[in-house]
């Protein structure tokens, strides 16, 4: 069906861009710290690298996690599901992702709201505006909310055995 292979490309394509991203907030964060531990031994210390990476840290756990989602890594416990018969355990695991999208859908609206009360805000040393640290909050639920509604769809039509 085009809807499940669209949405699936959607989620693929996203995954794609996150694990890049991903990388690149390690990459960064390691740069950030050994020039600390450098500048601070051999010359004066770096204001600005402490809080950059705290930042690329926050930014990297929150799109890690949409990677651990889709690739359904996330804690779950499984032991009493896994003893349900095949139709009764389809329909526990969707009601599972089901309160899963509600949770992510009220995180990416209360993150949004977050963004606009500290839309003004400033970091203390790098003075990037704190909108910009705070919108990868309510992208990563949301990019966890499009994973959630291609399992659910993906177990709809039953294109294998998805869990949870």
């Amino acid at each position: 069906m085009k809807l499940t292979y669209y949405l699936g490309k959607i989620s693929d394509l996203l995954d794609w861009m996150i694990i890049r991203v991903v990388f690149l907030g390690i990459v960064g964060m390691i740069v950030s710290i050994s020039l600390q531990i450098i500048f601070r031994v051999f010359f004066n210390a770096l204001v600005w690298t402490e809080e950059a990476a705290r930042y690329l840290l926050v930014w990297s756990s929150f799109l890690g996690a949409t990677l651990a989602y889709k690739r359904k890594m996330h804690i779950a416990v499984t032991f009493g599901v896994d003893l349900l018969p095949k139709t009764l355990r389809k329909a526990v695991t969707l009601l599972s992702i089901f309160i899963s999208l509600i949770f992510f859908g009220t995180c990416a609206y209360y993150g949004f709201q977050l963004i606009a009360m500290q839309s003004f805000q400033l970091s203390p040393a790098l003075r990037l505006p704190m909108k910009y640290i705070y919108l990868g909050i309510p992208l990563s639920f949301i990019v966890m909310f499009i994973h959630g509604i291609n399992l659910i769809v993906e177990m709809i039509f039953d294109q294998g055995e998805v869990e949870a």
